[in-house]
């Protein structure tokens, strides 16, 4: 009999290594961390221009509470209300681990935690220690689980199969990939905190080593929730980073070329005047995921970026020199106001981004990119997944035992706060932990041993099979433009690759891959197929049949989407609790 783990964790970003390290401090130490790659991810490997933490309010000064924070994340529709107020009344004990642990949060000479108004959001909750927090972030949680808790990591498995006894999980296989064997992990509890899946897109700002696991939690059995509502955004694309507030706060210059390096800046076509055009590029910054609600203003920008390069045009932000007919003057109030209390007023974008923010600029240095010299490719693209995996308040999925916290957990709606997603990875490891702490351990559990090498002992290898151009076409038909009759036809021709799928790749693990890929894809078009004729378009998207824009029906943001193999539901949103016991209640109990 193989050994049975306790808990085992997979992935080896935020979530993964919250997760492993509330475990712990919950005294529930046989555990393992398993990954396919330690430093991969989008934890390790992404940011922008100062990477947003969303917590509650710790400045000293602002009016705050959990149920406002909880109240502010639901306000954007289409979540789960309870959820939310789990985010933040469990907001500040895991920020606080966090600067514990050494993550060097801003604060004031008071010891007060300043902040910063991030998008879909209008109060100072957010923080940020710069373009890197969430590696950051990983690295002091990684260096607590693995060297003072002496939690084991197994590197290189890529897990392809949750394995379950009935309905409840009892551990995974994974594939070795330096050996190329299978091998299998027992456990009485299985936490995913393997990210969305990225994977789908060939247009993302998530670095080419995240692929998520998505369809390896459909396959186990797993409902969705909201997986249609994902967040694009403005991106460089040859190296992959996200171009959002002060990038767009310095205003700089938008420039296509065409096939024969001929430039154009195009902006001028989208709004009707300088004053315009420049006031929504500053707010941009605020503003940058693509919303349905801001198409006629800020979003604009991303329509016109990504007309362009429908054109067969290249885009790119200029920040050596100032957009034609810029002045100072063409700003409005927010944006002069801004830039005069950070001390940013220059001659050039670049400059202004100097005196601004400069370790954005650094960013790009350290990836041989000189933005003093040279023009930033971008292209629109997908960012982050709100929805994902159904999870209860425990993050426990319909299959006992197995978990899903961070981003392939389907937490948030139509829109949420910036930032809010690196609490969410925090405070999904505790919730998880405390439920496993709370169940029964027999310590005699009956795991019924699997020979796993028949099953895949029929493998051929392929050096000819390719399914990249499924990506680019889920980027052209599915991501912020969405057309109902190309969803259809791209439906039906994963459907016809998986009902035909052959155990052949150029490798085991490309396989494996591109199955999790397409199965992942076949769910998000279900679902975009199965919800946007009623919701309309709404949130990140614009949903269209017959070239006409089908406009958002404001009924269903009281409800979210659940996708169970195909078919597609509405569920009743939970409102934010109200929790007024006396506080006598609460000392009994404890």
């Amino acid at each position: 009999m193989r050994r049975i783990f306790d808990a085992i964790v997979i992935g080896s970003g935020a979530a993964a290594f919250s997760a492993a390290d509330w475990l712990f401090k919950e005294n529930i130490t046989d555990i393992a961390v398993i990954t396919e790659n330690r430093l991969s991810g989008t934890s390790r490997n992404t940011g922008s221009d100062k990477q947003t933490y969303y917590k509650l309010s710790m400045d000293g000064f602002s009016q705050d509470s959990p149920y406002k924070m909880a109240s502010d994340m639901f306000e954007g529709g289409s979540c789960d209300g309870e959820k939310m107020y789990l985010q933040a009344v469990n907001s500040s004990k895991c920020f606080l681990r966090l600067c514990n642990y050494g993550v060097n949060f801003p604060q004031d000479k008071f010891g007060g935690f300043p902040g910063y108004k991030t998008d879909h959001d209008n109060t100072v909750r957010a923080t940020s220690i710069g373009p890197l927090t969430s590696k950051v972030m990983t690295e002091k949680l990684e260096n607590v689980v693995l060297y003072e808790n002496g939690t084991p990591l197994f590197n290189n498995r890529q897990v392809v199969e949750i394995l379950k006894d009935g309905n409840k999980a009892v551990g995974v296989v994974a594939l070795n990939t330096q050996t190329e064997e299978f091998e299998i992990f027992y456990a009485r509890n299985v936490i995913c905190a393997t990210g969305a899946p990225a994977c789908v897109y060939e247009k993302s700002v998530y670095p080419h080593s995240q692929h998520g696991m998505t369809g390896v939690l459909i396959q186990a059995g797993v409902r969705l929730c909201n997986f249609s509502q994902w967040q694009y955004g403005m991106a460089s694309v040859d190296f992959r980073w996200n171009v959002s507030g002060s990038f767009m706060q310095v205003v700089p210059r938008f420039v296509s070329v065409d096939k024969n390096g001929n430039e154009s800046e195009f902006l001028d076509e989208y709004f009707k005047d300088k004053k315009e055009m420049f006031g929504n590029v500053f707010l941009k910054g605020y503003q940058w995921p693509f919303s349905f609600e801001r198409a006629e203003l800020s979003s604009k920008v991303d329509f016109a970026v990504h007309n362009e390069i429908k054109k067969g045009r290249k885009v790119y932000l200029d920040f050596t020199r100032n957009p034609d007919g810029f002045s100072i003057g063409f700003l409005g109030d927010e944006a002069k106001e801004y830039l005069t209390k950070n001390n940013a007023f220059a001659e050039t974008p670049v400059e202004r981004l100097e005196k601004l923010n400069p370790k954005a600029i650094d960013v790009y240095r350290k990836q041989n990119i000189d933005l003093y010299t040279e023009k930033l490719r971008i292209a629109v693209c997908a960012q982050h997944n709100n929805g994902g995996v159904l999870t209860d308040n425990n993050y426990e999925t319909d299959v006992k035992n197995l978990y899903v916290i961070g981003e392939a957990a389907g937490t948030f709606g139509l829109a949420r706060p910036g930032g809010s997603a690196l609490n969410d990875t925090q405070v999904g490891g505790l919730l998880c932990a405390r439920h496993i702490k709370n169940k029964a351990f027999s310590g005699n559990d009956s795991f019924v041993q699997r020979d796993v090498y028949d099953k895949y002992k029929d493998f051929e290898t392929d050096e000819t099979v390719d399914y990249s151009y499924i990506k680019t076409k889920m980027s052209n038909s599915a991501a912020f433009l969405r057309k109902k009759e190309e969803c259809e036809e791209l439906l039906s021709e994963i459907d016809a690759i998986l009902s035909d799928l052959t155990f052949k790749h150029k490798s085991l693990s490309a396989y494996f891959y591109d199955k999790d890929m397409l199965i992942s894809a076949k769910a998000l078009l279900e679902t975009i197929l199965g919800e946007m004729p009623l919701t309309g378009s709404r949130g990140g998207a614009i949903y269209t049949e017959n070239d006409s824009v089908i406009n958002e029906n404001q009924y269903y943001r009281d409800y979210i989407t659940v996708t169970d193999f195909g078919k597609v539901t509405f569920e009743k949103t939970k409102v934010v609790p109200v929790l007024n016991e006396p506080f006598e209640k609460y000392l009994k109990i404890n």
